[in-house]
């Protein structure tokens, strides 16, 4: 049965999940041309999954050191091209049978922006420039960007560069079932699109930035959540359960809590009816249900303990962004 896919992300997932089995070392450079950081397909996952991993597969027979995945969009459809290494040959192709929706348009700034890397991925870099149609760049110009990525492990003070002038993003692996319940300041997930960095930029400069709590056992689901409303332009802090949502939205505000309803120790609205008893922070803050319910009956009892909004699972970064712009500024 076919459902919404958040495409672009879905990319990512599938690339990470079949590079991480291969036996090469191989490095992914993906740039996103839709102009869009949204592309939602109706199709069926499984299926699709199948696809993109014979797709990727295919590439990699010919792969040596480097794959770069172009996703552009044509008449709405998306079209995913594969080359290896630095060849200008197309190793493997692939277009939507359907159309796609897209939706948040790339908002790309003015200046250059030189990127820098002390991670994993700084052989790409070359691969990303060249073949990304935004403002990218090695020089050092001192009216540019300037964008350090850094491997999880590396801390801030072994940048060679000045720390006041440079956005620093960690990379984390999409794939890594390990959250941190305080989650990661500026944290690009690996594989990572060109327009991912643009997006980061823009989050680091809105002073307006939603923080939103994010609670739910299911680990992929967590991830796949918090990745999409920080490429809306939040930031995000995860709770594996509503045991540790309670205790983080009785120490931080929020501007938005987001709840699985079915957590181990907690339900989501039984967090949402503790906060409301306890007259203490996020007493007053919206509270979303993230849930599989759909019987009236359900929803409204969740509403009945303090949930004021309901969000059906699967949550597409389409339903995020329509969403969210009601809090927004």
């Amino acid at each position: 049965m076919g459902v919404r896919i958040e495409m672009l992300e879905f990319i990512q997932c599938v690339l990470a999940k079949v590079l991480i089995q291969h036996d090469k070392a191989i490095q992914p450079c993906l740039i996103n041309k839709t102009g869009f950081y949204s592309a939602v397909y109706q199709s069926d996952p499984a299926l699709m999954h199948q696809q993109l991993s014979e797709l990727i597969q295919q590439a990699l027979v010919s792969a040596n050191y480097q794959l770069v995945l172009i996703v552009s969009e044509k008449n709405k459809h998306l079209e995913l091209e594969i080359y290896s290494d630095d060849s200008e040959q197309i190793a493997s192709k692939c277009t939507t049978p359907e159309k796609a929706f897209y939706s948040q348009a790339v908002c790309v700034p003015e200046p250059m922006i030189m990127v820098q890397s002390l991670a994993k991925i700084e052989s790409i870099l070359p691969s990303l420039i060249s073949h990304s149609s935004l403002n990218l760049t090695h020089s050092n110009q001192d009216a540019a960007i300037h964008i350090l990525i850094l491997d999880g492990a590396e801390e801030s003070l072994n940048s060679p560069m000045d720390s006041d002038k440079v956005t620093q993003l960690t990379l984390c692996n999409i794939t890594d079932n390990s959250v941190n319940d305080k989650g990661q300041k500026n944290a690009l997930y690996w594989p990572f699109y060109d327009t991912d960095i643009i997006n980061m930029i823009n989050k680091e400069t809105d002073k307006a930035a939603l923080n939103i709590l994010v609670a739910d056992d299911s680990m992929p689901s967590l991830i796949a959540t918090k990745a999409m409303l920080e490429k809306l332009g939040c930031n995000v802090m995860p709770a594996s359960d509503g045991n540790a949502a309670l205790a983080l939205a009785q120490q931080y505000a929020f501007d938005l809590l987001f709840l699985d309803e079915r957590m181990p120790g907690l339900n989501g609205s039984d967090v949402a009816q503790t906060l409301i008893e306890q007259d203490g922070k996020n007493q007053l803050t919206p509270k979303v249900s993230l849930t599989g319910l759909t019987d009236p009956d359900e929803i409204a009892h969740l509403f009945s303990k303090g949930i004021t909004h309901y969000l059906e699972k699967p949550v597409t970064k389409l339903a995020l962004e329509k969403f969210l712009v009601q809090w927004q500024g």
